[in-house]
């Protein structure tokens, strides 16, 4: 299966150009969103992003944007004004400070589960965390790591199974979706026969074990501990995930067997 880069717009550059952030609502209607979005182009304003949802029961809809003014046909207060009109919606509008870079200052918290408060952190910030942490505790950093992810992946199991009626393989096949798209890794369930023990995973391009590119052994410690305690929530048995094949020692992916504790 085909798989595409997603970029979460927190963050707008485009150099030389006038940014603003924009937030309103919509209602959660058929042709609402095309409706104020013809607003836009009206005024020759272009989006550089737009991030919309709703949940079905919702009336109304959020709205984020990041929209470049460099050559609109006139002013922020027309726009807002013929928008709030359209969605019957305070708009809330902030002009970058700092030139061609902003931050969006309008979202916070941040979820990608309904009702589950989440944080991004960037590859760059986790590379220096996780060698800080080895080139401080050695060895004990894996330790370390593992049982900083297990409780995490045990708590999930139960609570999406709870949340949304999923077991066995139908709930392990949709949290590797999860992973997926939260940037962990992609993971694909080469074995799924629990009544054997024998559960194989195979990760690509894991986010934890490209750090370690050029290592001698198995890096995954954060993910491998995550998934471990998922697995021990999902089979209500004490299990643990041993990685085989690792791209931190050169394999072409990660790969971890699942075996009883």
């Amino acid at each position: 299966m085909e798989v595409f880069e997603r970029y979460i717009p927190c963050v707008m550059y485009a150099k030389g150009k006038d940014l603003y952030e924009l937030y309103f609502t919509i209602f959660n209607k058929p042709g609402k969103l095309m409706e104020t979005l013809k607003v836009f182009a009206k005024y020759n304003i272009n989006l550089l992003s737009i991030s919309a949802y709703a949940l079905p029961e919702w009336v109304r809809a959020p709205v984020f944007l990041f929209a470049d003014f460099s050559n609109a046909d006139g002013s922020i207060d027309d726009l807002m004004r013929e928008l709030e009109r359209i969605t019957e919606s305070k708009v809330y509008a902030k002009k970058s400070s700092v030139g061609d870079f902003m931050s969006s200052e309008f979202s916070f918290p941040l979820l990608v589960i309904p009702g589950i408060r989440s944080i991004i952190i960037l590859e760059l910030d986790l590379k220096e965390m996780l060698r800080g942490l080895y080139d401080n505790l050695g060895e004990s950093a894996a330790v370390f790591l593992f049982y900083l992810a297990y409780p995490g992946g045990k708590f999930f199991a139960k609570y999406l199974s709870e949340k949304f009626g999923l077991k066995g393989r139908e709930l392990l096949l949709e949290v590797l979706k999860i992973y997926q798209a939260c940037g962990w890794a992609r993971i694909e369930l080469l074995k799924y026969e629990p009544e054997n023990m024998r559960i194989i995973l195979r990760l690509y391009d894991s986010v934890e074990c490209k750090v370690f590119e050029k290592a001698d052994k198995p890096m995954s410690q954060l993910i491998r501990g995550h998934i471990s305690g998922f697995l021990t929530g999902l089979l209500k048995m004490n299990v643990r995930a041993i990685e085989t094949k690792c791209i931190a020692k050169g394999d072409p992916y990660c790969e971890f067997y699942i075996e009883k504790v």
